[in-house]
């Protein structure tokens, strides 16, 4: 004889429901388990058949423990429906609640009109949807109002027991479409909105508002949203600007460096990013009273240089635009140094034509001209490196920074003698601006219409004057040679700096994600095919001049200065950042991208993120003298 299937059994202590499948069943507290064995074993079949109206109670009570019914104690009175239930297998009439009268509930009325109505019983029900409250009950209620009419609803579920933890988020697919099933099969389209008891001011997801209304409501959203953030981010901008100024201007005297450090570590506003830049590299004095006097010897050593050098270039672009050598013999000079000065220059030449062709700025002959003058100059004062390919390019950063904040000055100063604004000297590079009036072209400048929309990006550098050029040639020679001062083995014989920056580089690697480096080798890459660019050029052939600067505000607040061991780091955070795509690359494909990264939509944001890493694994490595061995 086949061995009966052990059935389920409920022991409950006063509140604490426990079900016990079998004899050496577990114990468990598992409502769905629970009614699946009950339909299986027939259990409530038995426990249900002639039952009257106070045992279907006692079992709903026995098996549910403190679930509520939607009813109350049998001398309150209230009315019952009736309901096909699947658990017990019968019709039962389950008693419906009779609230007290100062409850008030929301319905939904056929026309689609939400409505308070009371539940007093003195008041005549009015033509509503209602949810029968019945854990067990998963098929749609019906409920006959006094006038007769039906109105059907969706049932729902509550939960007053801890214990019971059903699912009961699977909707009947057939009502999702808006159809109800009725006790005897049929189907009904609904034309009420559905409304869940739990939130009665929300409307079901099945009911949509009209589309234009949507559309309406969600383009005001996306607006107002938009114009918080763009209103938050001007917040902080200013808020940025007031730290800076108050860092800049609380002391008559002397300007707190280690402040201003602390604060460019996180971006230093454009207003005052040139003179915070030439206080960082030490080209403009801290001490307010010794300011003007050096930056006017500065710039007079600056001129002086160009008027003693060898070889009298003028500087103009009259070398062919081609990548060859140019060697011009001279049997005069026994030394040939006129012939090692001309191809100096020539090859300055080239380079500058190559530099940032993207942006416009840098195609005005003037913009060539002031940058040839730089390069050929700082190169026949280091001999023992002499000009490098790549130092054009950390040029222009300090170049179109200058520029800006000259017209920035003009601009600050027209509105404050048109416009009533505030008075921005104290903020003032000194020496640019000519009060004396002898500057005719700036004076033209000054009255240009068009003056406040000017930028570096707009200005055509052949409206600035041949004073306000000489100054910002002056001032970017001066902190192009302070940058190169901290990274000089970068660029002498053979260029050990770089070799070293490129293994510690790979080593750095290694430690952070050994896969990465056995992927590379596995496919013959090499460190030094793609990161020697990426040292020589201080990635600003990898990153917009945009993200550079900003990139540079952090060098420039290290001490010491970011440009040679924090770049390593920060290389290293740009080179995981797409370490999982280098990981399904072949040696091709790998060498194709790290010469053309995807970096052309990145924002200030994504490089804040790569040199807050750079900063923590500097913080774990820095003090850890073995771990680039």
């Amino acid at each position: 004889m086949p061995k009966k299937k052990p059935e389920m059994s409920q022991v409950y202590n006063q509140s604490n429901n426990e079900f016990i499948f079998g004899d050496k069943g577990g114990r468990g507290k598992h409502l769905l388990l629970f009614l699946k064995n009950l339909s299986l074993t027939g259990s409530s079949l038995q426990a249900s058949q002639n039952s009257s109206d106070s045992s279907i109670r006692e079992v709903n009570s026995n098996i549910y423990g403190n679930l509520s019914y939607g009813y109350t104690s049998p001398d309150t009175g209230g009315s019952t429906i009736p309901v096909q239930s699947q658990a017990l297998g019968k019709l039962a009439l389950i008693p419906m609640p009779r609230f007290p009268r100062s409850l008030s509930l929301r319905s939904v009325s056929l026309n689609g009109q939400i409505a308070r109505t009371s539940t007093s019983p003195d008041v005549p029900p009015s033509r509503s949807v209602s949810r029968l409250s019945s854990p067990f009950h998963k098929q749609v209620s019906r409920t006959i109002s006094s006038s007769g009419e039906r109105s059907f609803r969706k049932p729902t579920y509550t939960d007053l027991d801890d214990d019971w933890d059903a699912e009961i988020d699977k909707a009947d697919n057939e009502d999702r479409k808006g159809r109800f099933v009725g006790i005897g099969g049929g189907e009904r389209k609904s034309s009420v909105p559905m409304v869940d008891s739990l939130y009665p001011d929300l409307t079901m997801s099945g009911f949509a508002r009209p589309s234009g209304e949507i559309k309406n409501k969600d383009l005001m959203d996306s607006q107002d949203l938009q114009t918080k953030v763009e209103v938050q981010k001007l917040n902080q901008l200013h808020n940025r600007f007031l730290k800076f100024r108050k860092v800049i201007t609380e002391d008559a005297n002397s300007i707190n460096i280690l402040d201003l450090r602390r604060l460019s570590w996180n971006g230093v506003p454009p207003e005052l990013r040139a003179m915070t830049w030439q206080l960082l590299l030490g080209y403009l004095p801290t001490n307010k009273t010794r300011q003007s006097s050096t930056l006017k010897r500065k710039r007079q050593e600056y001129s002086d240089g160009l008027n003693n050098v060898t070889l009298q270039i003028l500087f103009e672009d009259n070398t062919p635009n081609n990548n060859s050598s140019v060697l011009l013999a001279d049997s005069s000079n026994k030394d040939n140094s006129v012939n090692k000065e001309k191809q100096l220059y020539h090859q300055i030449n080239i380079d500058v034509k190559r530099t940032n062709p993207t942006l416009k700025l840098y195609s005005y002959p003037e913009t060539q001209k002031s940058l040839r003058k730089i390069l050929y100059l700082w190169a026949v004062r280091h001999p023992a490196s002499g000009y490098v390919q790549g130092i054009n390019d950390l040029c222009t950063p300090f170049y179109q920074i200058f520029l800006n904040n000259y017209l920035w000055q003009l601009q600050r100063k027209r509105a404050h003698e048109f416009d009533q604004a505030e008075d921005d000297s104290l903020l003032f590079i000194p020496g640019l601006i000519d009060d004396t009036g002898s500057d005719a072209l700036e004076k033209q400048l000054y009255n240009d219409p068009k003056l406040m929309i000017y930028t570096w990006e707009n200005i055509d550098t052949a409206l600035i004057s041949p004073r306000v050029t000489a100054i910002i040639e002056a001032d970017t020679y001066w902190c192009l040679s302070r940058l190169l001062d901290n990274i000089t083995d970068n660029y002498i014989h053979e260029q050990p700096g770089i070799l070293k920056q490129v293994s510690d580089l790979r080593n750095l690697i290694s430690k952070i994600d050994l896969p990465l480096i056995e992927h590379l080798e596995s496919e013959g890459v090499e460190f030094i095919q793609f990161s020697f660019r990426w040292m020589n050029c201080l990635l600003m052939r990898e990153l917009s001049i945009g993200l550079i600067i900003r990139m540079w505000d952090t060098y420039l607040s290290e001490t010491p200065l970011g440009f040679n061991n924090f770049h390593v780091y920060v290389c290293a955070a740009f080179l995981i950042k797409f370490s999982g795509e280098l990981k399904q690359k072949d040696f091709q494909e790998i060498l194709l991208f790290l010469q053309n990264p995807p970096t052309a939509t990145w924002k200030e944001k994504d490089i804040e993120l790569m040199l807050s890493e750079a900063f923590i694994w500097q913080s774990l490595y820095k003090n850890a003298l073995a771990h680039l061995r």
